[in-house]
């Protein structure tokens, strides 16, 4: 008795299912750019691009899919609606709660980039807290009260040239301090 060592073919919504994930796989990019645009979050997208997978792996397909193109798109997309609607419920329910929200990167659409700027501004602050209280005291009036430097020259008692100076000065140390955290950040 010899069995033959083929396989069966595969059942009809079997090999439609797999012709499906052979087609979002090819067009993962375009998956991850649509929910990207929805969602404004590359991590977020990331993980909406994996759901559209498991989606097509479980979901009941009784016809014949034909655009089947569009019809993952219009998955992924429809997914990415549901996390922001998602999100924005929890926010609301939670908005009380989140100490994230006193940061000024506390608006951004995506976790990962709140906690990314909520920590930018920590070593910012850090860096400034270092720098001679004159420098800190230009750089803090022109960039986020606005003055203009003769202004600020003229308030503190140095020249236009000095106040330019403090601000390059400042600028320059956070600059210096974010790109040492990120050459310690694991990769």
């Amino acid at each position: 008795m010899h069995q033959a060592s083929q396989t069966a073919p595969l059942p009809k919504d079997q090999f439609q299912r797999q012709a499906l994930l052979t087609i979002a796989k090819s067009q993962e990019g375009k998956l991850r750019r649509v929910a990207q645009s929805i969602v404004k979050c590359p991590h977020l997208a990331d993980d909406i691009v994996q759901d559209t997978y498991a989606k097509l792996l479980t979901a009941q397909i009784d016809t014949e899919v034909a655009t089947p193109s569009a019809f993952i798109t219009r998955i992924a997309r429809n997914m990415a609606i549901d996390k922001v609607r998602q999100i924005t419920f929890e926010r609301t329910l939670f908005a009380d709660s989140d100490p994230t929200d006193l940061c000024p990167a506390g608006n951004a659409d995506c976790p990962e980039a709140r906690l990314s700027g909520c920590q930018a501004l920590r070593v910012i602050e850090n860096a400034l807290k270092e720098l001679p209280p004159h420098v800190r005291t230009a750089f803090y009036r022109h960039r986020v009260d606005g003055f203009a430097q003769n202004v600020i020259a003229k308030d503190i008692g140095v020249s236009k040239a000095s106040v330019c100076a403090y601000i390059h000065q400042a600028d320059q140390r956070c600059r210096q301090a974010l790109h040492n955290v990120e050459l310690t950040r694991p990769a």
